[in-house]
């Protein structure tokens, strides 16, 4: 009985942790306002290409990555009208879902931000620096649902005036 114990312990524990946490990231890409942390090339060609709607290699074009991703940052803060001093946020790309319901998602007590690849959207990564902005910007952050009221309406106006 106990080796059909540990067989099902095992199914058990890849239906816990989800896929994206399988690749590890390992290499990283500094920007003005982010450092970005992915495990191989096609994360990141594929993570600036959904920012920003081009199929280019991140070797041959970083600055142009990095400017995609400041910009987004300049753009939720000028929604916001928030600046915090020092802004400054992490990303971790990884691959396939994160879990059942998020495709990205903001961790405070870590102040990382974590995407998947595969789903994102200028739009997803907008809220999810709106959430860590906000968080910079206030000494006493406002309470989660207001904070998720901000982002969604970052997400809506993201691009509204181009």
């Amino acid at each position: 009985m106990r080796p059909l114990l540990g067989i099902v312990s095992c199914f058990w524990l890849l239906l816990v942790i989800p896929p994206a946490v399988w690749a590890e990231p390992t290499k990283t890409f500094q920007t003005k306002y982010a450092t970005i942390h992915y495990a191989e090339e096609k994360d990141i060609d594929d993570f600036i290409w959904r920012l920003g709607g081009q199929k280019r290699e991140f070797v041959s074009a970083p600055e142009m990555a990095s400017y995609r991703i400041d910009r987004l940052v300049d753009r939720v803060q000028a929604i916001l009208d928030m600046w915090p001093r020092n802004f400054r946020i992490t990303v971790y790309l990884h691959r396939g879902a994160l879990t059942a319901q998020k495709v990205a998602y903001y961790e405070k007590e870590t102040k990382i931000i974590h995407v998947a690849v595969d789903y994102m959207s200028d739009g997803v990564l907008a809220h999810e620096i709106a959430h860590a902005d906000i968080e910079q910007y206030f000494p006493t952050p406002p309470p989660s649902k207001m904070q998720e009221i901000l982002a969604q309406y970052v997400d809506q106006h993201l691009w509204n005036d181009y």
